[in-house]
């Protein structure tokens, strides 16, 4: 595939990955300190959503400046930015302050918050006939870093101690050093891209009616809800059940693993059979897996996690193509405004999930995503009707 070939892809890739390493680590950490600090699942949930949704505020805003100024050093200092606070999270977790756990968590936001806008679009316009395959690899590098991440700081806390994290930070820096130094400027045409005229990409969108409107911000809101609350809550679940920081951070790990296969399976998946079809599809097939899941005890769960994640991940660079086709305005106030919405979204239903784990049980909030899940795929179907390739084609004849 000569996208894999594709040097500022790559190199956008790869910032993507280490930029959500860190932001992944959080759940583990919370449930790390969660028993040394004596923070309940609302306080838990409480601090996982604030850093979703203060990144969440200003990605829209962070993607209206990349229209207007496509500097890569937006993206450069916001991933250092978000290594840095991160790390001193868990110098501040270990003094037992939690308000200030949380000013920490909001200053490590705000370099998600800068980051995602600029690289979600730059990847888009690699390749513009292959849009969602290019944002696939994207967002699968991604996935590669929510899915290590956890593996990786389960591991140093288990076997090191928290102290040791921060120097994580060291295998992040040549990241930090590609894209300050290779990744070109938003406003330039990528070597081999094929960027569409304002003509092409006026008929290949769907004019934004509220029929569509209200659809797309249903299934943006409820397919995060049903993915932020269960990477939230997943690791505390298996610690409620005894197992050690390695073990669940492994069980993260393994839902990331599922979620990375499945983001860039869905890419082309969606190109060749249209992008409703293949969300509509992914998030039904979610619902049973979620209300199993917490259920299998007695024999390994890890196959039904591994499989949850693959299913949410079919949809998620899917959704977010969806997004940009049909929003007006310019590419990254479009990815900015869809990510930020995600997060927020995210972050609110994680906050839900909170309420119901204090009140009824980590079993029955994981169980309610998969009623979350149904009712993002009803949103989807609802959705005009894509298939890229037949649509880009057209628009040239």
């Amino acid at each position: 595939m000569r996208l894999l070939r594709n040097r500022s892809l790559i190199i956008l890739s790869l910032g993507h990955l280490f930029l959500d390493f860190f932001s992944s680590v959080i759940p583990v950490l919370l449930a790390f300190f969660s028993v040394p600090m004596g923070l309940s699942n609302a306080q838990l949930a409480t601090a996982a959503s604030l850093y979703n949704f203060a990144s969440s505020l200003l990605q829209p805003a962070f993607g209206w400046l990349t229209d207007r100024l496509g500097s890569r050093w937006i993206g450069t200092i916001s991933l250092l930015w978000t290594m840095v606070f991160i790390s001193g999270v868990v110098l501040i977790a270990q003094q037992g302050d939690y308000l200030l756990l949380l000013g920490a968590l909001s200053m490590a936001a705000l370099g998600s918050a800068a980051f995602h806008p600029q690289d979600a679009m730059n990847a888009t316009q690699v390749e513009e006939r292959l849009r969602t395959t290019s944002a696939s690899i994207f967002f699968f590098f991604g996935n590669l870093g929510l899915m290590t991440g956890p593996l990786a700081a389960g591991f140093v806390l288990k076997s090191f101690g928290p102290g040791t994290f921060p120097l994580l930070i060291l295998a992040g820096l040549p990241a930090v050093l590609l894209m300050a130094t290779s990744v070109p400027m938003a406003e330039q045409k990528y070597p081999g891209s094929e960027r569409p005229s304002r003509r092409d990409s006026a008929s290949v969108r769907a004019p934004l009616r509220l029929g569509i409107l209200i659809p797309l911000v249903g299934l943006i809101a409820l397919r995060s809800w049903a993915n932020f609350g269960t990477t939230t809550f997943l690791p505390k679940f298996y610690q409620d059940l005894g197992w050690d920081p390695a073990a669940y951070g492994i069980v993260a790990s393994l839902w990331m693993l599922g979620t990375a296969v499945g983001n860039v399976a869905g890419g082309p998946l969606a190109d060749r059979y249209g992008r409703r079809l293949v969300v509509s599809l992914s998030l039904i097939l979610m619902a049973p897996l979620m209300f199993v899941l917490p259920m299998v005890r007695d024999v390994s769960p890890l196959p039904l996690i591994v499989a949850g994640g693959l299913t949410s991940g079919l949809s998620f660079s899917v959704v977010m193509v969806l997004a940009q086709s049909l929003l007006p305005g310019g590419k990254g106030l479009a990815s900015g405004f869809t990510m930020g919405f995600m997060f927020a979204s995210g972050a609110v239903g994680n906050v839900i999930n909170g309420w119901l784990a204090d009140w009824f049980g980590l079993s029955i909030s994981l169980q309610s995503v998969a009623l979350v899940a149904l009712g993002a795929a009803v949103c989807a179907r609802f959705l005009p009707r894509t298939r890229p390739s037949e649509a880009t084609s057209s628009a040239r004849a």
